[in-house]
């Protein structure tokens, strides 16, 4: 994930901007939401908390909390058991 997301070159600008037009009754506002929060993760693979990921993108905290998870579940995020923080998946 941290492969593909460093290599899609400004993405990250085009989802900020995309965000502008949740409103845009063309776009789904929960796909664009989740593309937001994968890409608030650092592509080194560093931590981050569900409450920070909240805070960047304003976001309900048991909303953030349950996309997190969704990605958790299907293998695109990874969380340390210990900390409860988490990261990109690796891609092997």
């Amino acid at each position: 994930m941290s492969m593909l997301l460093s290599g899609i070159g400004g993405v990250r600008e085009a989802l900020v901007t995309a965000r502008a037009g949740l409103d845009n009754p063309r776009l789904s506002r929960s796909l664009l939401s989740g593309l937001l929060l994968l890409v608030c993760f650092p592509v080194d693979r560093g931590y981050l908390r569900g409450s920070e990921v909240a805070r960047m993108l304003d976001m309900n905290p048991s909303t953030t909390h349950r996309y997190l998870a969704t990605l958790v579940a299907v293998g695109l995020l990874e969380q340390d058991p210990h900390t409860r923080e988490y990261r990109l998946a690796d891609a092997d």
